[in-house]
């Protein structure tokens, strides 16, 4: 009875959240609500979604995977050009002839690394963002876009002031200074994790309805991780995709729900992306993915310190200047293995599903759920496997899909059947 009278209000509160978010709702859910669940359990991925726009979704995927490519090899020529024109080293004696401090001088040099990388990758960010635009991803207009992206300049070039700073002064006051340096990004990676969800960046939060307060306290304890809380932001400002995610550890540990997912989501639907959110709340993903990233940034660090020792000095070089002939190699090092943090991710992912539908124990609403991804925010069922293994951080929904329901996986390299349909 408590869970009918939930879904209830939940259902009420879906039609009149928003001042009438009944009426946003698309033909494409319309046709996802439509589907019964004999379709959903025995028909083939393909055959659920919408083919046209599966057709856009792979053309905007590739277009956004040419740009992230563009994006970091700009950064990397970037800082290659910074080192092998001189013009770093113009900096650093610019610095040196306005003022002694070493500090000073090296908050300047990291001020500029920091800002360089961004600025190179502008034109391809600016590519990306009018991809999503046009294909109604997102309704964020362009100078709000570059007011959004002049802060992320800023927000870089302060992190690369302050780690050209630090770590050159931990090198002048001890020969250990990599171990220091190390222990502080896990301790910032730990901080940043736990104090993020605390701090007024991002999404602003929103109102949440207590019927959904309920229904996150019932998901909440299921998945149990009693009295995690559920805050709905309001990612419609920037993105017209649906969104519920973990943040936060320990006493900060929460859910965060996006205010477009109440819009498009039926109950049992909303239940089934919470209890996936929560199945990430339980086993701590958001700091695993965190400490992950910080791992694999300490590795490349070093080999792209290793890397840079083998290029011989020239005239105008010294420890300073060459930090951006360091930063080339770090770039390189990352694009190698990035791979291996998405492997990590995916297999995050695939855990919080095995969570969520033992919690809801529902593979009808599961699979409507993941159809209506595909739908409206336009999530290709299968990248190409060339691409899926380097950039998805999450496996093919397509797989995924097959996965609850039974089915064989459409995917290019996916398998068989792997689950037991309910009779």
């Amino acid at each position: 009875m408590r869970r009918l009278l939930v879904a209830v209000l939940v259902a009420l509160t879906l039609c009149c959240a928003s001042g009438g978010a009944a009426e946003a709702r698309t033909r494409l859910d319309a046709r996802v609500d439509a589907l019964t669940a004999k379709d959903l359990l025995t028909r083939d991925p393909a055959g659920l979604v919408d083919p046209g726009r599966q057709r856009r979704a792979r053309a905007i995927a590739d277009l956004r995977h040419a740009a992230s490519t563009g994006w970091g090899i700009a950064q990397i020529l970037a800082f290659w050009w910074l080192w092998r024109s001189g013009a770093g080293a113009r900096l650093r004696d610019w610095m040196r002839r306005r003022t002694r401090s070493k500090t000073a001088q090296r908050v300047v040099f990291g001020l500029a690394i920091g800002a360089l990388g961004p600025l190179a990758a502008l034109p391809f960010a600016l590519v990306s963002y009018r991809v999503g635009f046009n294909a109604g991803a997102t309704d964020e207009q362009l100078g709000a876009w570059f007011l959004d992206y002049a802060m992320r300049i800023g927000l870089d070039a302060l992190v690369g002031a302050l780690i050209v700073a630090g770590v050159l002064t931990l090198v002048d006051k001890t020969r250990q200074w990599y171990i220091y340096l190390a222990l502080l990004l896990y301790g910032g990676a730990i901080a940043g994790v736990a104090f993020t969800p605390l701090l007024p960046i991002g999404a602003p939060q929103k109102t949440t309805p207590k019927a959904v307060v309920a229904l996150g306290a019932e998901m909440a304890r299921v998945n149990g991780v009693p009295g995690t809380p559920l805050v709905l932001l309001a990612t419609s400002r920037h993105s017209n995709a649906m969104m519920s995610r973990a943040a936060g550890i320990g006493p900060t540990a929460r859910t965060e729900l996006g205010d477009v997912t109440l819009v498009h989501m039926t109950t049992p639907e909303l239940r089934v992306a919470l209890a996936h959110a929560f199945a990430h709340v339980l086993y701590g993903d958001p700091l695993r993915q965190t400490l992950m990233a910080v791992t694999l940034f300490v590795l490349a660090a070093s080999i792209a310190v290793l890397l840079s020792d083998r290029v011989g000095f020239r005239r105008d070089d010294d420890a300073l200047s060459r930090l951006a002939l360091v930063a080339t190699f770090l770039g390189l090092v990352l694009i190698v293995v990035y791979p291996l943090y998405n492997a990590y991710s995916r297999n995050l992912v695939t855990r919080a599903d095995e969570q969520s539908l033992a919690a809801t124990n529902d593979r009808v609403a599961t699979v409507r759920a993941m159809v209506r991804y595909a739908d409206d925010d336009l999530v290709p069922l299968c990248d190409r496997r060339s691409i899926r293994w380097y950039f998805d951080d999450s496996p093919a929904l397509g797989g995924r899909i097959a996965h609850t329901a039974g089915t064989a996986d459409p995917c290019p390299g996916g398998g068989p059947a792997t689950a037991t349909p309910p009779p």
